[in-house]
């Protein structure tokens, strides 16, 4: 579902995703670059701060545009071709507010879960435990108002009540995240082997050095971009996957039922 989505809506779903992620990209990958700037050693720790900042609002950003464009689709026929920026500008600051508190208020305990990998069986059992925080946004912004304490009621309830389903779909789409970000790092990797193989060459001109730092940099931008790519599509699975267990389990629907939503036109 997530994919049929994505190809029949592919040119309007990149473009937004462009216009609204690419400025966090930039930045992200600008300080991420500054890793592999032996000459930035010093700012190192600002870069780690900096970088941890703009990931978690470029989450934001992401998580929110996602669910919004689901929202859009189920109101307009399912499609997304008169979605323009301008429509998304107005209401993505406060969407994407909404889903910043959620995703700082739970990442310690997401955080928490993946740390318990130190013992691999309860790790593992502390991670699927905690997948349906991903559950959170999407009730936020689909539903009427609730408390952060009646969403987070909600979102375990659902979540455990379909929990196989609920991990396959995380695994599955990390799998699929795996293998977007190798797709998208093997150029930045092999252009730093590439680098280090001439580290020792008589090419220490000034314009060898800027030509290296500007492909070091847009290779790193690329990378960072990807990364929200691979959140984008498992913001959408778990959306998806909420639609499908509120229709399912409490036989409601959306304004437009999102357990159809490969079939939607």
């Amino acid at each position: 579902m997530v994919f049929d989505f994505v190809g029949e809506n592919w040119r309007k779903w990149f473009k937004l995703m462009i216009y609204f992620l690419l400025p966090f990209s930039v930045l992200l990958g600008t300080t991420i670059a500054t890793f592999y700037d032996e000459s930035s050693d010093s700012m190192s720790t600002m870069a780690y701060v900096v970088s941890a900042i703009l990931f978690l609002g470029g989450c934001a950003v992401v998580t929110a545009l996602q669910i919004l464009l689901v929202k859009w689709n189920e109101a307009h026929d399912g499609t997304l071709d008169q979605c323009e920026v301008a429509d998304m500008w107005h209401i993505m600051p406060k969407t994407t507010l909404k889903c910043l508190g959620i995703i700082v208020l739970w990442t310690p305990l997401l955080l928490l879960a993946i740390l318990c990998n130190i013992i691999p069986v309860i790790g593992f059992a502390a991670i699927f435990a905690a997948l349906p925080i991903f559950l959170l946004c999407p009730i936020m912004l689909l539903e009427s108002d609730h408390s952060l304490a009646d969403l987070s009621r909600r979102a375990f309830s659902l979540g455990f009540k379909k929990w196989g389903a609920l991990i396959v779909i995380a695994v599955v789409m990390s799998l699929v995240g795996m293998l977007i970000n190798n797709a998208a790092t093997f150029p930045l990797g092999i252009f730093l082997v590439v680098e280090s193989l001439f580290e020792q060459s008589d090419s220490d001109s000034m314009i060898w050095s800027f030509v290296m730092d500007v492909i070091r940099y847009v290779l790193c931008v690329a990378a960072c971009f990807m990364i929200f790519v691979e959140i984008g599509l498992f913001v959408l699975a778990m959306t998806i996957h909420y639609g499908s267990v509120a229709t399912e389990v409490e036989d409601i629907g959306l304004e437009n039922d999102i357990d159809n939503f490969a079939n939607l036109k």
